[in-house]
């Protein structure tokens, strides 16, 4: 049985989706600051040096497609850090897991706690807070892109994130990303106890992970920690929203279980 740290706001962390919100019309004179501007600049120096078709096969794009993309990497290297009007972290994506935590709709709590505690994770970003203003962009961690002397995004980001972690020094942490985006933190090496969270099927007897219901179930569980203003780790195991349960909860992990029809 894990140990429970009665513990006050803690560090959320989300994954990023591929679609973003249209529009940009956050201004940058009121936004947070980028949190890692030098590194943000040499990403989108890397990426703006691919040749086209390398840089085709990296975001796996149409021809059809490529004049967006390509126009979303043909600003200055230090506009990304400080456009003048973009996306409102917090509104800026739009996949299956922003649409569950409907941004749009969270109360004046919700609000202050997301400016608090929620930190998207970022390929360009290392790390998006609620208020951040950026450039709209396509790119995943995963993705196969050289940076300086790094072979590839997790390397670059990874002791980069670590160190921001345990420097910020938070009571506790929320993992709420997929497997992607949680990897790029080194969790052996921070200092602060951790829950990383999952939600699983079950249907037919077997427990089953499916990749949509889990983006729409971590979308719902960080939007009901900012509602519910959760402050302790034992708190979580509370979470029941559409269907779920607690099954588990093993050397930090906390599994959410529900009946699949």
């Amino acid at each position: 049985m894990p140990y429970f740290y009665p513990m006050k706001d803690p560090l959320i962390l989300l994954s990023p989706s591929k679609g973003m919100s249209s529009g940009c019309h956050f201004t940058s004179d009121i936004a947070n600051a980028c949190l890692f501007p030098k590194t943000t600049i040499e990403v989108v120096k890397a990426v703006q040096q691919l040749a086209t078709g390398t840089a085709k096969k990296l975001f796996k794009v149409s021809d059809s497609m490529w004049p967006v993309v390509a126009q979303m990497w043909s600003g200055k290297p230090s506009s990304y850090t400080n456009p003048d009007h973009g996306l409102r972290g917090l509104t800026a994506y739009n996949g299956e897991a922003f649409k569950f935590l409907n941004a749009a709709e969270l109360t004046t709590l919700g609000m202050s706690n997301a400016a608090q505690s929620l930190y998207i994770l970022s390929a360009v970003y290392g790390a998006v807070s609620s208020n951040m203003c950026i450039a709209p962009y396509r790119l995943e961690m995963q993705s196969r892109l050289s940076v300086a002397e790094h072979k590839n995004l997790y390397s670059l980001w990874r002791p980069i994130l670590t160190h921001w972690i345990n420097t910020n020094d938070p009571p506790f942490v929320i993992d709420a990303c997929s497997g992607e985006y949680s990897k790029v933190v080194d969790w052996k090496r921070v200092n602060t106890p951790v829950v990383q969270v999952d939600f699983k099927q079950l249907k037919n007897g077997q427990i089953k992970s499916v990749s949509a219901f889990s983006k729409q179930a971590r979308g719902a569980f960080v939007r009901w920690c900012l509602e519910n203003n959760i402050k302790e780790m034992s708190s979580l195991t509370s979470f029941s929203e559409m269907g779920y349960r607690m099954h588990t909860f093993d050397d930090n992990k906390l599994v959410f279980l529900r009946d699949s029809q």
